[in-house]
């Protein structure tokens, strides 16, 4: 029987899906759901600051949006997990989300952690985007 959903697995993201037996996002219906990304680059090195990491997490959601015909403007909820200075970094987060999703603001929860599955990570963001077409 065929599951509900589509998979979206851009093909940056390939080789770590079949690694890690997961999608990076789901389409059920007009509601793409994304997987947590945490903030490697696209060679997979993950910066030392939170910024850096933070970047490159919007930069990661941006490209797995458009595989799945979407963009940051459809995003309609937000979940981040901070390792670290969790109030600093929520600051942080809304500069560079200021400057990469405009108004009206999704929902967005952040939540401090201790660990992340990727060693020397401080954020993971999942996301809800709602397809218009």
């Amino acid at each position: 029987m065929p599951k509900p959903f589509t998979t979206i697995v851009p093909p940056s993201f390939k080789a770590a899906s079949e690694t890690y037996q997961y999608a990076p996002a789901v389409r059920i219906g007009d509601q793409i759901l994304i997987s947590g990304i945490v903030g490697a680059d696209a060679e997979g090195r993950l910066p030392p600051d939170f910024r850096g990491q933070a970047e490159n997490v919007f930069t990661t959601l941006e490209a797995i949006l458009k595989e799945a015909g979407a963009t940051l403007d459809d995003v309609a909820s937000l979940h981040s997990y901070h390792v670290g200075d969790l109030h600093g970094q929520l600051r942080e987060l809304v500069d560079i989300k200021a400057k990469r999703i405009r108004p009206p603001h999704p929902a967005w929860t952040g939540v401090g952690v201790t660990q992340l599955g990727v060693p020397g990570a401080l954020l993971e963001v999942s996301a809800v985007a709602v397809a218009r077409t």
